[in-house]
């Protein structure tokens, strides 16, 4: 096979999944032999590197940017440059018009990861609403892809671009099971994230109150929010739940193997990696309808899948689960961790260098 090599641009300190599964993913295709690289801008390059030790290991670069010019730079050792928010499709596209400015010279092709459907994430025809949309189309002749079904149709439904679909990943060797040391008593866990407002902070401490005076003897615990936080959000956290506060990525999964049930009451997600993560770790997750959820979530199987604008629904499914059997409530932690095991990074890895040798062969 003819050597690839490939820049991720990441202007992020990580930490989130979008930046979790390019990280992990990079590793993979290096450990398959592709030539990687990041590029991360010059505010959250220290964060990265202290996010991602690991990559070092894997004598995978981090290169930082200030601007295009600085960013147009690195690309001359690259044949694909990959965006992977739609901010780095801006930085992408202001370094490739920097590199054209000078002498003519052989432009990487360029690709974007798509994470999410980033309008989502702004007040309609806001000055930044505007800006994700026009991230679609901006890197003429890039190759868009995604790892849902459902991104792939929501950016093709409202911008005519095609998107390839490649297959999401967890860490394995981060999100384990551990069968011998479960609780006594049922463990509810959610994460609350007040500055997020999709991630539906109010929903989520409304059905938290409610399964406290329903099931007292039921164990709650969130996490994802510092104490500082909750009280400049005005959020008072029932007396019986736990806070965990901000846990680094390698604290996370301990908490979701001592958990029975996960609540992601998002209002949608694009493709809910904590849910998956959470079924990898032995605990069953409460997910959205709306998003990708469906590429590994099966109702009343391995996961529940509610419309999060009921709470009488998301409330029939914390019942269900409480009044299981040890059994039934085994049988689908079962299935939770098979499929889980599915998505691995190496799966993820091989099917983007299907497209990335693809790009380069255009």
């Amino acid at each position: 096979m003819e050597s690839l090599s490939v820049m991720f641009v990441v202007p992020s300190g990580g930490g989130g999944g979008g930046s979790n599964s390019v990280a992990q993913e990079a590793m993979g295709l290096a450990r398959l032999g592709v030539d990687v690289c990041l590029a991360v801008n010059v505010p959250n390059y220290g964060k990265f590197l202290a996010s991602y030790p690991e990559l070092e290991a894997l004598k995978i670069q981090v290169l930082s940017y200030a601007d295009g010019a600085g960013l147009a730079q690195h690309f001359a050792s690259c044949r694909i440059v990959v965006a992977t928010t739609n901010a780095s499709v801006f930085d992408v596209a202001n370094a490739r018009a920097e590199m054209m400015k000078g002498e003519p010279t052989t432009l990487p092709k360029f690709a974007y990861y798509v994470q999410d459907y980033e309008p989502l994430f702004y007040p309609a025809s806001s000055e930044r609403w505007i800006k994700a949309g026009q991230s679609y189309t901006i890197l003429k002749d890039a190759m868009l892809f995604a790892k849902t079904n459902w991104l792939c149709d929501i950016v093709y439904a409202n911008h005519g671009i095609k998107v390839s679909k490649v297959t999401p990943s967890i860490d394995h060797d981060v999100f384990y099971p551990d069968l011998k040391h479960r609780n006594p008593a049922l463990v509810v866990a959610a994460m609350i994230r007040p500055a997020t407002l999709r991630r539906a902070p109010a929903r989520t401490i409304r059905t938290l109150k409610e399964i406290a005076k329903k099931y007292p003897n039921v164990s709650m615990q969130v996490f994802g929010v510092s104490e500082e936080e909750l009280g400049t959000a005005g959020i008072e956290l029932p007396p019986n739940v736990k806070n965990w506060g901000l846990l680094r990525r390698s604290e996370v999964p301990e908490l979701l193997r001592h958990t029975d049930l996960f609540l992601d009451l998002s209002d949608y997600q694009a493709f809910g990696r904590t849910g998956l993560e959470g079924m990898a770790c032995g605990c069953i997750p409460v997910v959205p309808v709306l998003g990708g959820s469906a590429e590994y979530a099966l109702h009343g199987r391995n996961a529940f899948v509610v419309d999060t604008r009921s709470d009488d629904e998301i409330l029939k499914a914390v019942d269900t689960f409480v009044s299981m059997s040890a059994d039934v409530r085994w049988e689908m932690r079962q299935a939770a961790m098979e499929t889980a095991a599915g998505f691995t990074i190496t799966r993820a890895a091989l099917s983007e260098l299907r497209i990335f040798r693809q790009l380069a062969a255009s």
